[in-house]
């Protein structure tokens, strides 16, 4: 199964509305943690995510978010 890393930005005056857009949407990210930046300032959040397409893995998320979101495919690899 492919591995996303979903990139989300927002502009610092829709924080509130990108939180919101999350109530009442069914998905397993939700009440899990995610990295983010909002609080310090550049307004962005991550999730790793298993997805047979990028368009499936966007789903995950609600429609606010996902518009927002790049799916970007990546793969593990071992560092020397």
């Amino acid at each position: 199964m492919p591995i996303f890393v979903l990139q989300h930005h927002h502009d610092p005056e829709d924080c509130a509305t990108a939180y919101a857009a999350w109530h009442g949407f069914p998905s397993p990210l939700r009440r899990q943690p995610a990295p983010s930046t909002c609080l310090s300032g550049s307004h962005r959040i991550w999730w790793r995510v298993e997805a047979a397409s990028r368009e499936a893995a966007l789903a995950l998320l609600p429609r606010y978010v996902a518009a927002r979101t790049e799916p970007i495919e990546v793969r593990d690899v071992e560092i020397p």
